[in-house]
């Protein structure tokens, strides 16, 4: 998937189209709407669509060589890449750990950085000595840890089902097990009894205690998710490996994959209105009984699963009542209002240019329609905020895209609001820490769940996070565009 898009910014970079590759080129404003837009590389004569794309790949593989030829490996969980040679310059991206990039020749030593800055590809510096391996050969084998960025979760995610699961800094041995099992149980007890005396206990403030071990990074709470990028075993005992290079024993958490479900990709022969149910529904008729006008369950028909799309008609109101009327095999039926979600075309927002990808949510029905210039081209479920914690409404822009980041609140005295969660997949914040992310720990889309983001299930917000702009560059692991000259996609949320 990467080296696609790869292959489209070399093509359009050589045909001048510098809009659809805002984020790679670093080109401003999108071209204007009345501009014919190029569709992008055409194949030589005698030449398949693949062989083009080999091609394209090869001429991208030289042009590496040849400008960026050294190599970078990340070995620190995360690192700024900068615009300049500065750890005071604007903030581009992030880098990593597992992530192979490409370097220019030389680095630029600093007093900010002794072991030289290296211009990151395609923009960008970042300092070697916080966490790249540089050399001039690629890697013999591709990084085990980096994230997959072609599947609908980037890592493997980890639910802590007990109360207090310790997390070590490396794989523990029995003892250090034993010695933590001693500092869980007390704070148990301290936290049945006196809470105040839990939380000190747990900072290690009270004498005369049993302590954490020192092996222990910290100690999760129940409810609590860890990404992961791999298992490793220890005297027969199962970890899994977080993305920070920390330890979890296995048997304290749960594997959570995320719901199935999927959108709809929008073409000719499926466009938009879209519907879905969002509650079991059973179809209805009208049945006319002494002049009044009734709907009625037809339980002749099944009832329509929730997720499950159907062929909407239209809205009308049956006395005070307003329904959905759809399309059966037995005819035209009616479903209550609330038992649907309908996507719907929205007008197109003024400037948008004819290739420049667009996002409308629409708060009433919970829907997202992604739209290139005019046109909508994907339509799914989301989840907004509940009561408290309301998706602003307005129109606004991408400003941070990654490839994963950690969300965390503490809530409410430490409540029932009170959450973390590290590496939320597909994350595009675009006010302040609202985003557009994957939420793999619910299935409720269609319905308000959230604490105020826009949640997709893992595949819709894998395919919104490869069709908008910016596009993160090859080896990133997110990009920036506040302070830059690089435009984000629009977001438009309504009620």
């Amino acid at each position: 998937m990467r080296r696609s898009v790869v292959i489209l910014a070399i093509a359009l970079t050589a045909t001048g189209v510098a809009g659809g590759i805002a984020a790679l080129s670093g080109a401003s404003t999108p071209p204007p709407s009345s501009v014919v837009v190029d569709e992008g590389p055409a194949p030589l004569p005698g030449e398949t669509e693949q062989e083009m794309e080999d091609r394209l790949a090869a001429e991208h593989d030289a042009m590496l060589d040849r400008e960026w030829p050294r190599h970078g490996l990340l070995t620190k969980t995360q690192i700024t890449i900068r615009a300049a040679a500065d750890p005071e310059s604007t903030m581009l991206g992030w880098l990593r750990v597992g992530a192979h990039v490409r370097l220019r020749g030389e680095p630029i030593t600093t007093s900010s950085c002794a072991t030289g800055w290296y211009e990151i590809y395609p923009r960008g510096y970042a300092c070697a000595g916080q966490g790249i391996d540089v050399t001039d050969t690629a890697p013999a084998v591709e990084s085990t840890i980096a994230p997959d960025l072609d599947s609908a979760l980037p890592y493997s995610y980890w639910f802590v089902k007990e109360a207090i699961v310790p997390e070590w800094f490396q794989l523990p041995s029995r003892d250090d097990q034993r010695a933590a099992d001693v500092f869980v149980a007390r704070f148990q007890e301290l936290r049945r009894d006196d809470a105040a005396r839990a939380v000190r206990f747990r900072a290690g403030e009270l004498p005369n205690e049993p302590h954490a071990p020192p092996e222990a990074a910290r100690f999760l709470d129940y409810a609590n998710f860890v990404a992961s990028n791999g298992t490793e075993v220890r005297s027969r005992r199962r970890f899994v490996r977080t993305v920070r290079g920390t330890y979890v024993k296995e048997a304290s958490l749960e594997q959570r994959t995320g719901s199935s479900f999927q959108g709809v990709e929008l073409s000719g022969d499926q466009n938009l209105p879209v519907a879905w149910a969002i509650r079991p529904a059973q179809p209805m008729q009208r049945v006319e009984a002494a002049g009044v006008m009734r709907v009625l369950d037809d339980e002749a028909l099944e009832p329509i699963e929730r997720l499950s799309t159907v062929h909407w008609l239209r809205r009308e109101r049956v006395g005070d009542q307003s329904y959905h009327v759809i399309e059966t095999d037995a005819g035209e039926r009616y479903v209550r209002d609330w038992l649907l979600a309908v996507a719907e075309t929205h007008e197109r927002l003024p400037g948008v240019a004819d290739d420049e990808p667009w996002v409308h949510v629409d708060l009433s029905s919970q829907t997202l329609v992604l739209y290139r210039g005019g046109t909508p081209i994907y339509a799914t479920l989301v989840s907004s905020g509940m009561e408290g914690h309301e998706t602003p409404q307005g129109e606004f822009r991408i400003r941070r895209k990654l490839v994963s980041d950690t969300m965390a609140d503490p809530g409410s005295d430490l409540g029932d609001d009170a959450y973390r969660i590290e590496d939320v997949p597909w994350t595009q914040y675009f006010e302040g820490s609202v985003a557009l992310h994957a939420a793999f720990w619910h299935s409720q889309f269609g319905v308000v769940h959230s604490h105020g983001c826009v949640n997709l299930a893992p595949n819709d917000a894998h395919f919104v996070f490869q069709h908008t702009w910016p596009d993160v560059p090859e080896g990133w692991h997110g990009v920036s565009t506040e302070g830059t000259h690089v435009d984000g996609s629009r977001v438009l949320v309504t009620e």
